[in-house]
């Protein structure tokens, strides 16, 4: 046993020594790079959070646009929030403002930025079906503007100055009072009662009521093709600039016109002021009641998805 003790002592030459110096070189020289290599995954990491939170924050400020526009129907007015720790403003124009006959196409620009500025992400979307919605009646109060589509599902009934840009639709009577105006397709479920120099300019206007005009110093004004179930009275200034077909009775006022032809059912009355009907085109008892609203409420959808 000792002889072998002595032999295997003789024997170590510092192999291990050796292997053990040739790791330590080469662990120095991995390290640093390493090292190095996890700092930067960590940085990156971080930012890579940052932005992320960022993304999510600017594309809540897009939904937060889209839902702004359904329940107010402006384009202004829209507070910043916060969100993730980042700020948030929200911006949105109609990018078709004077296409009244056309779906209202939005575009919504949403802005995160981080504390104290250091890095903001920004998305821009283009939007279009969006509607105005009211289930039950409404009342647009004076001044204000609705720059898109209204659907109303009872009553609505605009204040003075009060202005709607889009296609309008009720489930009720639309009642427009002093210098309101409507700029787009119209259906009225019930009566459409226009006063004091209100104006529809449209390309088709459907009632499934009565049409009763009156009012103002220059009269109501609806530039537009009409078809009414019910009857027709122009009243006072008021007038009717394009074709008109009457279900009923058609009164036309001493001062009042209807600056096209009239359609209507044979037998029904037409009665005029003073005996004198202002109509500039023909009289036709050619009324055909095949006809109804063609507008249908649109599903919300987004054209365009642009981050940065």
């Amino acid at each position: 046993m000792k002889t072998a003790v002595k032999r295997v002592t003789r024997d170590e030459t510092g192999k291990v020594l050796i292997m053990v110096l040739i790791l330590l070189v080469v662990g120095g020289l991995i390290m640093t790079p390493l090292l190095g290599l996890m700092s930067t995954g960590l940085t990156a990491g971080q930012v890579y959070e940052k932005k992320a939170a960022e993304l999510y924050a600017a594309d809540a400020g897009v939904e937060y646009g889209i839902s702004h526009l359904k329940q107010w129907g402006s384009t202004s007015g829209i507070p910043p929030f916060s969100l993730n720790g980042k700020h948030v403003t929200v911006e949105i124009e109609r990018l078709n403002p004077g296409q009244c006959y056309e779906p209202a196409l939005y575009e919504i620009i949403s802005t995160a930025t981080g504390p104290e500025g250091t890095s903001s992400t920004r998305i821009t979307a283009h939007v279009s079906g969006i509607v105005f919605y009211v289930d039950g009646d409404y009342f647009l109060e004076h001044g204000y503007v609705i720059e898109g589509d209204v659907w109303v599902e009872g009553k609505l009934e605009l204040d003075s100055d009060a202005e709607v840009w889009g296609n309008v639709v009720t489930g009720g009577d639309l009642i427009l009072n002093e210098n309101s105006l409507v700029a787009g397709i119209v259906c009225v479920g019930g009566d459409l009662i226009t006063n004091e120099d209100a104006e529809i300019n449209s390309e088709v206007i459907y009632v499934e009521g009565n049409l009763e005009m009156s009012g103002g110093v220059e009269g109501t004004r609806i530039y537009s093709e009409v078809y009414v179930r019910g009857n027709v009275t122009v009243d006072g200034r008021c007038r009717i600039v394009g074709e008109t077909w009457a279900g009923g009775d058609v009164t036309v006022g001493a001062n009042a016109l209807i600056d096209g032809d009239l359609h209507m059912v044979e037998g029904n009355k037409l009665e005029g002021g003073q005996n004198n009907v202002r109509i500039t085109g023909e009289v036709l008892f050619d009324y055909d009641d095949d006809w109804e609203c063609h507008l249908v409420r649109p599903d919300t959808e987004i054209k365009l998805w642009l981050i940065g």
